[in-house]
């Protein structure tokens, strides 16, 4: 379970080292603020990159929901669809390395 604590940044500034050990060896959260406002947060790298990973996935579900649904709006088959996509992927190439995809 995520467990978030909040300090101040005065704290953070005094007990830098310290914070990062508990960072590092914990899930937890540190949310640090200023003047009782929340501005940063400390969390291990490993959460960071868990975070990464989930934001791409949001991101890639997004795009193939869009991409679904600007294919229907046309009335393209799943066919149809791909081979637009690979029509579209030798232009890049080819504007690219001014050449073909073998």
């Amino acid at each position: 379970m995520l467990h978030q604590t909040a300090i101040k940044a005065s704290e953070g500034h005094r007990s830098f080292g310290k914070l990062l050990k508990r960072v590092y060896r914990s899930d937890e959260h540190l949310i640090v603020e200023r003047d009782g406002f929340p501005v940063a947060v400390l969390m291990s790298y490993q959460e960071y990159q868990k975070l990464l990973r989930e934001r791409a996935v949001a991101a890639h579900r997004d795009m193939v929901r869009e991409l679904g649904e600007q294919a229907e709006r046309q009335g393209l088959t799943e066919e149809e669809l791909m081979a637009q996509l690979e029509e579209t992927k030798r232009e890049v190439y080819r504007k690219t390395y001014g050449q073909d995809a073998s």
